[in-house]
């Protein structure tokens, strides 16, 4: 099941995702050194042959993982008003991660040209969404930041829009 014709080699839908392709890498580096000086090729080629179903068992799980990240992307963008995507796709190709919650705000209106209140409500909504994360009156000085899911459904956003 693919929903897009490409798939981004390094896209993974989650951390731990990346921990086992790493470790699968790193096991299969030290099979093949074992290898070398193995007198029981049997055993050593039934690793081997566990190894590979392991792998394609990650790449299917990879793919399927994958499809359906890219669904949950298009229907969490949906969701999403106009300028609340507008203002995602401005943080991904503007923004540093350096400014608070606040000075953002200011920055953004100027830089979209809306209005300092349409901001603030569009960028509550991305937080309350867990697309954004930014200090509150609890804990000041935080920068914003884009969390991982925001990431993904800017750079879906913006995909779609450029097509």
């Amino acid at each position: 099941m693919t929903v897009s014709s490409t798939e981004e080699p390094e896209f993974y839908p989650t951390p731990e995702f990346r921990n086992l392709l790493t470790t699968a890498k790193r096991l299969r580096r030290e099979v093949a050194r074992l290898g070398v000086g193995v007198a029981d090729t049997i055993s050593y080629n039934r690793l081997l042959k566990s190894l590979d179903a392991l792998e394609e068992s990650l790449r299917v799980h990879f793919k399927e993982l994958y499809a359906l990240e890219r669904a949950l992307m298009a229907a969490a963008s949906m969701r999403l008003t106009r300028k609340q995507r507008l203002m995602l796709r401005w943080l991904v190709e503007n923004y540093r991660g350096k400014e608070v919650y606040t000075s953002l705000i200011e920055r953004i209106s100027e830089g979209l040209g809306i209005p300092k209140s349409t901001v603030r409500w569009n960028l509550r909504g991305l937080r309350e969404a867990g697309l954004i994360r930014a200090g509150d009156r609890e804990n000041k000085g935080i920068p914003v930041r884009l969390t991982e899911r925001g990431r993904m459904v800017a750079e879906y956003v913006s995909l779609s829009t450029a097509r």
